[in-house]
């Protein structure tokens, strides 16, 4: 882990922010050489590559939500890793690699493809183009391992802390009985080689992410198919909304990784270790204000307030901004801030009916 000192060395300094697309990548490509798969349903090209000479085949694939680009970022970091500086792991690897399934989601920053369809949510029906292509390159390849890569949201906490999930991940479930079979025992084995080099890293600051079942969600079925299979969760780091520091974590749990597999160091842990791992859970919240004194329906009272920032893609400077609305207000027991303000000082009033999230926000500021 020492080489990790030097990430600014080996980081894709092209990519940055969190609109990735198409275009974004498509300067990599005389680095990495890539074909087309097939194209989407709004007939957008999904690129594939391959690299490594290895036998243990592993198929990545990012940004089957298209909003989610954190990991994808992280990929093509630990790609650059591998090709300055570790030139020994691959040789133990072939990785097949679709750095982003949903390039109409991505292109309007949505989550959905072109049909609004949720493609991890499509695995069993494949209804969409995107999904069948993702099923039929996992047909082909016949993968050891799976690696799904997603982004997930800011609300997301340590077991019962109020420590940010900066990173999470999964050992899919193959059946509703969330049995421990042979696939998912190997994917639990290399969760928990990770957590052993992330717990230098960023300790008390990842998860494990709900292993419920469910049959049309992609990870699950490959796991279900006997396919060791990984889902792996790029969170929220504190004033990171750019997510530029959870790329860098990610990349090093994407590293470590496959370094676990390419000497199957992963071989030497007990996968019962995966269940230390502490569980996601969601008791944060972008900004809580503490003991804000309202006024709302011509009633007086103090009261506690969470809120929330909308994504949204400016069209015009194509960057992703960041709109404050009011998620929830009340008692809220155990919620935290990733910004937390205690208002007890405050005597001015808030008029809950005037919408006076700008007000409250400059407050913060």
């Amino acid at each position: 882990m020492k080489d990790f000192n030097f990430y600014d060395n080996f980081k894709v300094k092209s990519l940055n922010g969190r609109y990735i697309t198409n275009d974004s990548i498509y300067k990599l490509h005389k680095v990495h050489n890539y074909s087309i798969l097939g194209y989407s349903v709004d007939n957008k090209p999904i690129y594939y590559f391959r690299v490594g000479s290895g036998k243990k085949k592993i198929l990545i694939w990012s940004q089957m939500h298209g909003n989610e680009s954190t990991s994808t970022k992280a990929l093509y970091d630990a790609l650059s890793y591998f090709s300055k500086i570790d030139h020994n792991s691959l040789s133990h690897l072939s990785l097949h690699i679709i750095p982003i399934l949903n390039p109409d989601g991505a292109l309007v920053y949505s989550r959905e493809n072109y049909n609004n369809v949720d493609l991890n949510r499509d695995a069993l029906l494949l209804t969409q183009k995107e999904s069948v292509l993702l099923r039929d390159l996992y047909k082909v390849i016949k993968p050891h391992y799976c690696f799904n890569l997603h982004d997930q949201r800011s609300i997301y906490s340590v077991s019962n802390t109020k420590n940010p999930s900066i990173l999470s991940f999964l050992s899919p479930s193959a059946d509703s009985k969330k049995s421990e079979t042979k696939s998912r025992i190997i994917s639990m084995k290399i969760i928990a080689s990770m957590s052993k080099k992330l717990s230098t890293i960023i300790p008390d600051c990842f998860s494990r992410y709900n292993d419920d079942y469910n049959e049309n969600c992609v990870g699950d079925t490959f796991q279900s198919l006997g396919t060791p299979t990984i889902l792996f969760e790029s969170g929220h780091y504190q004033n990171d909304y750019q997510r530029e520091n959870t790329r860098k974590y990610m990349c090093f749990a994407l590293i470590s990784s496959l370094f676990s597999i390419a000497f199957d160091d992963f071989t030497k842990f007990n996968h019962e270790d995966y269940y230390l791992i502490p569980k996601n859970t969601s008791y944060l919240t972008d900004v809580f204000l503490r003991n804000v004194k309202v006024k709302q329906d011509g009633k007086y009272f103090t009261t506690n307030i969470s809120i929330m920032y909308r994504e949204f893609l400016n069209n015009i400077s194509n960057q992703i901004e960041f709109e404050p609305y009011i998620d929830k207000k009340g008692d809220l027991e155990n919620m935290f801030g990733h910004n937390d303000i205690d208002f007890s000082n405050v005597s001015k009033r808030f008029d809950l009916n005037m919408n006076p999230v700008n007000d409250l926000i400059s407050r913060v500021d």
